[in-house]
């Protein structure tokens, strides 16, 4: 079951000009003259995007002309990230099977992805993969968003100093915490699912996503 959107909280000028600068690849930048097929992509754990199944493994990833690798790789990282399965406007996914798909633009074909082999590995794109699952016992509010009852797993960010340890000694606290509030200063960016303290908000954060994609 995914979560309950709620409305949004005001986020530290420092994090909004991170989401600005993550927004801007969402637009077509400048690229190879030519499609290009990319260096593998690692995806940690068996997910989900929209109807699109991505089992763990590495994917090639091919994209439009005129589209660079390094747009490509971010943004399927971003799409894996995000915590209700509905990617950004103007971008949609058709699903080809098992561990492919192909993502539009506005209709156009842009990237295409497919997975060559097994799970493993790492990717410092979408972060670190704590070990092990996080039990939620009883659907709870955490700020804006829902936490069903069910199996989490928690990331943590490449630039982030917090521990899987203490990723998971917050969530416990952030669950617990009376009406659902977040405990000052903690804050959470609703579409990824990702919790920071807006003084360091790259620092000082972490994200949980279902364990059995969106």
């Amino acid at each position: 079951m995914g979560p309950v959107r709620a409305s949004r909280r005001s986020f530290s000028a420092a994090f909004t000009a991170t989401v600005v600068a993550a927004a801007a690849l969402l637009s077509l930048g400048a690229g190879s003259a030519a499609a290009a097929t990319c260096p593998s992509f690692r995806v940690l754990h068996d997910d989900r995007i929209g109807a699109a199944s991505f089992p763990a493994g590495s994917y090639e990833v091919t994209t439009k002309p005129g589209f660079s690798c390094s747009e490509a790789s971010k943004l399927f990282a971003r799409f894996l990230q995000d915590w209700d399965g509905n990617l950004p406007k103007p971008w949609t996914i058709t699903a080809r099977g098992s561990g492919r798909a192909q993502f539009d633009r506005a209709g156009s074909p842009t990237i295409m992805v497919n997975r060559i082999g097994g799970g493993g590995g790492n990717n410092s794109l979408v972060g670190k993969l704590c070990p092990g699952t996080f039990t939620v016992n009883a659907g709870s509010d955490v700020g804006p968003l829902f936490f069903a009852k069910g199996q989490y797993l928690i990331y943590i960010p490449a630039k982030s100093a917090i521990s899987c340890r203490r990723g998971s000694v917050l969530f416990t606290r952030f669950l617990g915490a009376p009406s659902g509030a977040l405990p000052d200063p903690w804050q959470v960016m609703t579409q990824t699912a990702t919790f920071f303290k807006p003084a360091h908000p790259l620092r000082s954060a972490f994200r949980v996503e279902p364990a059995n994609g969106v």
